[in-house]
């Protein structure tokens, strides 16, 4: 089957933004049931100056079920990022969501605002070289510092000052793919790639029942013109943009060569430099136990 390509930013977003097939990719990676999903008005779009497209970025506020029976509200920061050193763009995304608040009703009908627990995830098309495994999940525990005994307890104070957070590497997926989070981001696998990146050949029969509705909204998107050609032009913008990194990387390594070059020859010019050094403190030497033997002559001579 034929899909688009979810780490290409506009499938990512046409992904996220339909409200259904959210819910289920999130309630998959955080294990957890997701009862209720509100996509959350962008303020700002964080603009690639370096390619000028907007890159993938979703706030979610979530009603979820934990394994425990409880329900609670959380905001669930979505990045994604194709290029490494993404770093500070994270940091400074989650700076903000930490003092967001949201405006709720309470039970006697008053509207209050507070800030709400976060759990990030990223997901990466690019590899972090510690770590060999498709997923990664932080998870913020409570210790204490005396016993170091395991508290399970979480107060406000814990849950809003510290966070879960779920780190997706597409391209360490690996060939069986056993768990629920693992078949999913088979929907995601590079390897599959066509001769046009933006397109994806995957098995059907390989997915499981309940993401074949995900695989058929993929599907959909491969027939409609002006989907593709956004893909193309987004595409032709990294290939572009890769060819002046590359550009960049050949021109930085030249520079390097250089420098080590330039290097090389004040180390032998200081060699030198110690050399003739080193030849002119014996030439004096010399000159002064000539001198000393022109002295001693001279004494000699005046003697007789």
């Amino acid at each position: 089957m034929k899909i688009v390509n979810p780490l290409y930013d506009q499938v990512f977003k046409y992904l996220m933004e339909n409200e259904p097939i959210a819910r289920k990719i999130l309630s998959v990676i955080i294990e957890q049931e997701i009862l209720n999903l509100q996509l959350k008005p962008q303020e700002a779009v964080y603009i690639d100056k370096k390619r000028n497209i907007p890159l993938s970025r979703f706030d979610f506020k979530a009603i979820i079920r934990s394994s425990d029976g409880c329900q609670n509200t959380v905001l669930i920061e979505i990045q994604k990022s194709n290029s490494p050193d993404p770093i500070m763009r994270f940091r400074r995304y989650l700076g903000k969501n930490y003092i967001r608040k949201e405006t709720f009703i309470t039970k006697e009908g008053k509207e209050e605002s507070r800030p709400l627990p976060i759990t990030t995830i990223y997901f990466l098309g690019y590899n972090l070289p510690e770590y060999q495994t498709p997923g990664i999940l932080v998870n913020n525990c409570v210790i204490d510092a005396i016993t170091k005994e395991p508290i399970e307890t979480k107060n406000e104070f814990v849950k809003l000052l510290t966070h879960p957070s779920y780190i997706l590497q597409i391209n360490r997926l690996r060939p069986e793919r056993k768990s629920r989070l693992e078949k999913l981001l088979s929907l995601f696998d590079q390897n599959q790639q066509t001769e046009d990146k933006y397109i994806l050949d995957i098995e059907e029969d390989e997915l499981p029942s309940d993401f074949k509705d995900i695989a058929d909204y993929l599907n959909r998107a491969t027939h409609d013109e002006n989907f593709i050609l956004n893909l193309e032009f987004e595409e032709d913008i990294e290939e572009e943009f890769e060819k002046r990194e590359q550009k960049l990387l050949e021109q930085e390594i030249a520079l390097q060569e250089k420098e080590k070059q330039l290097e090389q020859k004040d180390r032998q010019l200081e060699q030198k430099d110690r050399h003739l050094g080193e030849e002119r403190k014996r030439t004096e030497e010399k000159e002064k136990e000539n001198e000393r033997l022109r002295n001693e002559i001279r004494k000699l001579k005046k003697n007789k």
